[in-house]
């Protein structure tokens, strides 16, 4: 998963107060470092934020988990991982990786349009998170449509902000995903929309909706707010 031993030499950290902080012994943290024992569930987003790592670095669950994520936690565990916009929940410590919470709600046939703008900000917000997996997965699911266009959403918008290194790293995800684009026309998780609302979007959608074969009115004009 990670390098305990380097991460917490690397925050600058003894295996004493690191161990201290955490609430466990300094025999039971030394076997945590030395593989000799797994970090418990319970205690992986505490080991990430002591031992100061990106919460990227928490392990997936496995898509076997992915039907319990509906529009409450995903926009619970969105406020967890530092969303604003749902800063109002009262939430615990982020329990999902966020290229799996990403993949996972995007996988979704209806999201509300408030979740759907956390999940452009989780892409801008993470973009370290670990593009191999989220890209292949994307494809497993035939989901590369929504995941480009949520990407793109996030350049746009970090371009907006002058955030060089964000857009730089999002249009290299962008170019890797260009070539498995799905020809057919797909809805941003909103798949009960009605004809009259599929026709009017297919006419009046932005550009980069129609790039990505998505039907949405989206833009990055409209997620200025979320970060």
């Amino acid at each position: 998963m990670f390098d305990l031993r380097t991460a917490r030499k690397r925050k600058g950290l003894t295996q004493e107060k690191a161990a201290l902080s955490l609430g466990v012994t300094q025999a039971y943290l030394s076997m945590l470092e030395n593989n000799r024992r797994p970090v418990p569930a319970n205690q992986l987003s505490r080991v990430v934020e002591v031992y100061g790592l990106s919460y990227a670095a928490l392990p997936l669950r496995g898509q076997e988990s992915w039907h319990q994520l509906q529009n409450r936690m995903i926009a619970s565990q969105l406020a967890a991982l530092g969303y604003p916009g749902f800063s109002y929940m009262n939430t615990n410590r982020p329990q999902w990786n966020p290229a799996e919470l990403l993949v996972a709600a995007l996988t979704k046939n209806e999201l509300e349009s408030r979740v759907i703008e956390g999940l452009t900000w989780l892409v801008y917000a993470f973009t370290d998170m670990n593009w191999d997996w989220a890209t292949r997965e994307a494809k497993a699911n035939d989901v590369t449509n929504r995941l480009g266009f949520v990407v793109t959403l996030a350049r746009n918008l970090a371009e907006r902000k002058a955030n060089c290194s964000v857009a730089k790293t999002l249009r290299t995800v962008e170019k890797r995903l260009r070539p498995s684009t799905l020809v057919r026309e797909e809805t941003l998780c909103h798949d009960q929309m009605t004809q009259a609302e599929r026709k009017w979007l297919e006419e009046s959608r932005p550009l980069e909706a129609r790039q990505w074969h998505v039907l949405s009115d989206l833009t990055a004009e409209h997620l200025e707010h979320v970060t």
